[in-house]
């Protein structure tokens, strides 16, 4: 029989076209099973990185009913490190933090060596993502995306004073962008 995270990457090989790189994460958890991601270089277009994990729902998907939550992050960066902060983040949060949309994760340092960028807005998995936002795994169970997009720690004051979705508004067009000009 055939795991989750196969099955997940199975359904994302097909749907994107081409072979993703899988990463194992070990659990900070005894209790829950290790993280995995799953890494797609080039996509959807060169210099372009779109990464998803896949270990979240372990600890949310009893919660949430049929479908548990995964991350997904879409990035123009050839660096690695912006898949494997997914990993980084659900073995260190789950459990204490739910990934809700309009939350602000709080990575604290640069996430990458090619962006000042130091935390996440967390929203709703875009369609343009060039995948579907909602995967059924089985027959019981499935997995929805929700998104992370990096931002700069100066624009944290932005979002208390406009709000988080007139700020995402704002940001949406540029979200990939990990050099762009601050809001």
């Amino acid at each position: 029989m055939r795991s989750g995270v196969e099955r997940f990457r199975d359904l994302l090989e097909k749907e994107i076209g081409q072979r993703c790189e899988v990463y194992r994460h070990p659990s900070t958890s005894r209790k829950l099973p290790a993280v995995f991601v799953l890494m797609f270089k080039n996509f959807p277009d060169p210099e372009y990185m779109t990464a998803y994990s896949y270990g979240l729902s372990a600890s949310n998907g009893k919660d949430q009913g049929f479908a548990g939550r995964e991350l997904v992050i879409q990035i123009k960066s050839n660096l690695d490190n912006w898949g494997h902060v997914l990993g980084f983040l659900i073995s260190h949060l789950r459990g204490d933090c739910p990934f809700d949309v309009g939350q602000i994760i709080r990575f604290g340092q640069p996430i990458a060596g090619d962006s000042s960028m130091e935390h996440f807005l967390v929203h709703d998995a875009d369609e343009d993502l060039g995948t579907s936002t909602n995967f059924i795994l089985s027959k019981n169970y499935g997995v929805s995306l929700v998104q992370l997009s990096p931002i700069y720690g100066n624009e944290l004051a932005v979002i208390n004073k406009m709000g988080w979705t007139a700020f995402y508004s704002r940001l949406q067009s540029v979200k990939s962008d990990i050099n762009r000009n601050p809001l």
